[in-house]
């Protein structure tokens, strides 16, 4: 299957949280932390929407491989920023750059590919 035509390198989308919620693991102690988890998460959601509106009629997209490091932390009521770009479109395979950010501190950065699927599998 062949990707709309519309889905080229360079699309991208930015997804910008307060740490709270569900974003935080309590399990090691105090208020808690930014978990990675919730990164990936987000850094899934961004890449999905960077894509969502040139998809064709009836695709969705789903996530299969993630290479990510989270090298800092972030507190609980901080705010980041989650960005990720499309590098490259092979088929239905989508390959993007993911980065999180806190104002000019990198906090996580990596790679997520995604594939192009029916949305009523």
């Amino acid at each position: 299957m062949d990707p709309s035509p519309l889905i080229d390198p360079g699309l991208e989308a930015t997804i910008e949280r307060v740490v709270e919620g569900v974003l935080v693991t309590r399990h090691v102690g105090g208020a808690g932390i930014f978990s990675t988890p919730a990164m990936i998460g987000l850094m899934e959601a961004a890449s999905h929407q960077a894509v969502e509106a040139r998809l064709p009629e009836g695709q969705t997209t789903v996530g299969y491989e993630v290479h990510v490091r989270h090298i800092a932390m972030a507190a609980p009521g901080s705010t980041v920023t989650v960005t990720s770009k499309l590098t490259e479109v092979k088929g239905n395979k989508l390959y993007f750059d993911v980065e999180c950010t806190q104002g000019d501190r990198r906090l996580g950065s990596g790679t997520h590919k995604r594939a192009i699927v029916p949305a009523n599998f």
